[in-house]
């Protein structure tokens, strides 16, 4: 078997992979942006978005910013090609790369050869069946108004557009990169969003199950894929065209990468740290909250790495996270130039809290975020998810034996990955969202296995029916989530057939003659489902949709569409010449009778 790399060579690999992907992200970049003339991206300031009403964006944009940006890029692709070039000539680094990945594809199907055929049914069974709850929640959920929003605002309008263009917090630039050749081909919204997330997904669940099952065993990762996968949210963004799903997946590669790294002695270097630098750089690039999971496995690397003694291991940590950071700022360098920093760095749905707002309600917060995250009970989650951050890795690794070297660095990381975000939040003063926390019930339920597999199980189940009993365990709980969920998604059917039979009914009434029909609206989902709906319609036909709130009355508007939710009974009166003509559940729309009874139906 070949001997593990020496860390003096693996130094100069890590300084060529990191130079070629500076090139690689400069050259990218330089094709969609460093082409594109001053007034195409001055157009983007003149695309309509909506945040709780209909907008233009004021660009950052200058001559000077666009000049600035293109020697960035012409500055990062000539030192990453130098630096390629003089790496691989002086140290040909590729050559080890390619040793162990052949070495890992070998010793990868001893493993797979040596596992029993019922373990490997067992796992095409319930994968089967993840597929087949992700596929059923892709034609009965309605795509959602951030969908719509990331579809319309972003994937529809190309590249460029989705590089450059930072209105909102909606535009996950990788995902929608992704969804964009599936948009421009025609694609309903609703696919073009979906496919990407549902395809690459449902790898990285089979990949995660895989690498699970090589270090913990076949049956733990079952039951931790199982209950994981099965539960109603982790289907929900498993087929939600948003990109939280494809941020699991690179979150778990760079988990077992960090295994493989603290491992004396790692086998696979390069490839591992090859996993880690990529799974960072597309994970920040697809959402930036996946800075809150990577900080955390950092931070394990760094303290593992000191723990060990392994200096030149952490000179190799540090400059993978120089890298990271470097291709990073570079990939939103675009963004920068054109939209603002402060657009992206600002994101006004996750602000800080001041101590007095933070505080008292933190509590409460851990754990209807624990209940939503890891099960139903708000008295239970809470402390489970306390209890197994603080102490969790370190209990599962005193009971695991030593010949479980990689499972016990896994349990040790995956507390790391729990405590981390309680003591980010405390230190930003900010309450994450459900979704940007999501990746916790994998690393929670990873644990809680652990625990349970102490147990004597065999005292009391014969060995070969453990997988078939726990496997229909496992979905059982899975069906009955789903099941409960089922009237959500029957309320969210609903919602969306009254927004379209809202659409439908002004469509129908008389235009004005020789004009569109200027509709104004006070609700926030049928702003974003009109304009959806408007866009589809042929250019001459489209209405003129607005929904500032000051021109309500002396806009001249043919139609105003106002919600009937609470708040939006605040609103004044409209103005006596509307007539309410067609209302549900969701709006009252009002039609101007300049002629009573013209238009009555």
């Amino acid at each position: 078997m070949p001997a593990a790399p020496q860390p003096a060579r693996i130094m100069p690999w890590l300084l060529w992979t990191g130079a070629l992907g500076l090139l690689t992200a400069a050259i990218a970049l330089g094709l969609v942006v460093g082409t594109a003339s001053y007034a195409q991206l001055q157009v983007l300031g003149q695309l309509p978005y909506h945040e709780f009403q209909y907008k233009i964006l004021k660009l950052a944009l200058t001559p000077d910013r666009l000049a600035l940006l293109r020697a960035l890029l012409v500055g990062a692709g000539v030192a990453g090609l130098l630096g390629t070039v003089v790496l691989h000539q002086q140290f040909q680094p590729a050559h080890g790369l390619f040793q162990e990945a052949r070495l890992a594809r070998r010793r990868f199907a001893s493993w797979f050869r040596r596992q029993p055929k019922p373990e490997k049914h067992w796992a095409a069974v319930l994968l089967g069946l993840v597929l087949a709850a992700r596929l059923w929640y892709l034609v009965s959920y309605p795509l959602s108004t951030d969908e719509m929003a990331s579809h319309d605002f972003f994937a529809q309008r190309g590249p460029l557009t989705v590089t450059t263009y930072y209105p909102i917090p909606n535009n996950h630039i990788f995902y929608n990169l992704l969804a964009w050749p599936l948009a421009a081909a025609g694609l309903p919204a609703l696919l073009a969003m979906r496919l990407p997330s549902l395809l690459l997904g449902f790898v990285g669940t089979a990949l995660g199950y895989v690498l699970l099952a090589r270090i913990a065993g076949a049956r733990l990762a079952l039951a931790v894929t199982g209950l994981v996968n099965l539960a109603s949210l982790w289907v929900y963004y498993a087929m939600a065209g948003r990109g939280y799903f494809l941020q699991i997946g690179l979150l778990q590669a760079g988990f077992f990468a960090t295994v493989e790294l603290l491992q004396t002695p790692a086998r696979y270097t390069r490839l591992a740290w090859l996993a880690f630098g990529i799974s960072s750089v597309l994970g920040l690039y697809l959402i930036p909250s996946y800075a809150y999971p990577l900080v955390s496995l950092g931070a394990g690397l760094g303290l593992g790495f000191v723990w060990q003694r392994r200096w030149q291991a952490l000179g190799q940590l540090v400059v993978v996270a120089v890298f990271v950071g470097l291709i990073t700022v570079l990939l939103y360098a675009p963004v920068g130039a054109v939209s603002g920093w402060e657009r992206l760095l600002h994101n006004p749905y996750v602000a800080a809290k001041t101590p007095a707002q933070f505080w008292p309600t933190y509590r409460a917060f851990l754990y209807e975020t624990a209940a939503t995250l890891f099960g139903p009970s708000l008295r239970v989650s809470g402390p489970v998810w306390l209890a197994l951050a603080l102490g969790g890795g370190m209990v599962s690794a005193y009971w695991l034996k030593k010949g479980h070297a990689s499972l016990r660095i896994a349990a040790q990381l995956a507390s790391l990955l729990l405590l981390m975000p309680l003591l980010l939040m405390v230190l930003q003063r900010v309450y994450a969202p459900t979704r940007v926390l999501l990746y916790l019930t994998f690393f929670g339920y990873l644990l809680g296995m652990l625990w349970l597999q102490r147990l004597p199980w065999e005292r009391y189940i014969q060995a070969r029916w453990q997988s078939p009993l726990l496997l229909l365990l496992v979905v059982s709980i899975g069906s009955y989530r789903l099941y409960e969920n089922r009237s959500q998604v029957q309320a969210l059917r609903h919602e969306t057939q009254q927004v379209e039979a809202a659409y439908r009914w002004l469509r129908s009434q008389p235009q004005p003659v020789g004009q569109p029909a200027r509709i104004w609206l006070h609700a926030i989902i049928h702003e974003l489902f009109f304009l959806h709906y408007e866009q589809q319609e042929p250019a001459g036909r489209r209405d003129r949709l607005a929904s500032q709130p000051a021109t309500m009355a002396t806009g001249g508007y043919d139609y105003l569409v106002i919600g009937r939710r609470p708040e939006d009974r605040k609103l004044p009166p409209p103005p006596p010449q509307y007539q309410a003509r067609y209302h549900d559940d969701l709006v009252t729309i009002y039609q101007l009778t300049v002629q009573p009874n013209q238009h009555d139906r």
